[in-house]
């Protein structure tokens, strides 16, 4: 909660309980937020561009102290506690230079606003705040639904159909979903790779045993609340034709290189902006078309023939490799993994 404001010449800051966001009055395009990371806690953002493109933010996620600060997919940064984000700043250099310190000194740009008001077009505050619901494709013109990525969802079984029919696995003091059992009929299209298990019937669970021990407990029903594929990012790609080439190198199921310029890397995709564990990674492909791809896929022809199944238009879901090769280590320890596998 504000807790005071204060306002000195240009600018104007809001005191929160851990983050102080400054407004730059001579610019309403152009602001800065301060923030203090309290240990073990992330950011909660993805970048995107570096090397001849603005370092952006792709995605922020629901609740994070980036949310909380005010900042959102598709801000340029345009420094960090002072060093300047300029045309030769690589990716790597942009998160070494967020996680460099506790107290980090955001300034970011919002570009395209920047750009339409320069143009004298006229827009409504309301199209230029659109929630996470819907967003406008700059490139081809048309308006697109997001994703449920980052979203809870609420799924009711029965206790029969949840218990040992879960893989669930322990990643940064939270549990992630790895695979379920893929022959009972009551989980089909219920879950993804990737989901977050928030709760069991209303109780927080952090550990498998945490999870197993209230399911257990329950006498008939089960309620899971999980958040969808939080750390996922997903990119819609168009060609005019099916033998224009999408502009992206895969091996197996990781995106290895983007070529300059193509269709790929005009969707915004870079091969190693994933971010896990504070650390920079390359992506691993989970979804195509929304049809899951095996974490234990290892065959790049079979990604590819998803890819293309699509004729001219494709979606890829991606989720950092680190995170999905933790997923897929686990999933091969199961007696019976491969009734586990989520594939289409």
């Amino acid at each position: 909660a504000v807790v005071s404001t204060q306002s000195t010449g240009f600018q104007h800051y809001y005191i929160t309980n851990n983050l102080r966001f400054s407004m730059v009055s001579q610019d309403e395009d152009i602001f800065s937020v301060t923030i203090d990371v309290p240990q073990g806690e992330r950011l909660g953002l993805l970048l995107a561009g570096g090397t001849d493109s603005p370092i952006e933010i792709k995605t922020v996620q629901d609740g994070s102290l980036a949310c909380q600060s005010g900042l959102t997919g598709g801000l340029q940064i345009m420094s960090v506690n002072n060093i300047i984000f300029a045309p030769t700043t690589t990716h790597h250099d942009a998160i070494m230079a967020l996680t460099s310190s506790r107290v980090l000194n955001i300034s970011v740009k919002n570009n395209r606003r920047s750009a339409r008001r320069r143009s004298g077009e006229k827009f409504d505050e309301d199209e230029e705040n659109m929630d996470d619901k819907e967003i406008k494709d700059m490139s081809y013109g048309y308006r697109v639904k997001k994703t449920d990525i980052g979203s809870s969802v609420n799924v009711y079984l029965q206790k029969r159909h949840a218990l040992n029919n879960f893989h669930l696995v322990e990643v940064s003091s939270f549990l992630w979903l790895a695979g379920w059992n893929q022959k009972e009929p009551a989980l089909t299209s219920k879950f993804r790779v990737g989901d977050q298990l928030m709760s069991v019937n209303g109780q927080a669970v952090n550990t498998v045993a945490e999870a197993l021990s209230v399911m257990e407990m329950t006498p008939s029903g089960v309620e899971l609340l999980l958040k969808r594929m939080p750390l996922a990012a997903e990119y819609k790609m168009h060609r005019q034709k099916e033998s224009e080439d999408w502009g992206m190198q895969i091996r197996q199921n990781r995106l290895v290189d983007v070529i300059h310029g193509g269709i790929a890397w005009t969707a915004g995709l870079q091969p190693f902006s994933a971010e896990f564990s504070e650390k920079a990674c390359s992506w691993a492909i989970t979804q195509v078309n929304r049809l899951p791809v095996s974490v234990l896929c290892r065959s790049t022809d079979v990604i590819w023939d998803k890819i293309n199944s699509g004729k001219t238009d494709v979606s890829i879901t991606l989720q950092p490799s680190e995170f999905v090769n933790i997923l897929s280590n686990s999933l091969l320890e199961h007696p019976h993994y491969e009734d586990f596998v989520a594939r289409s």
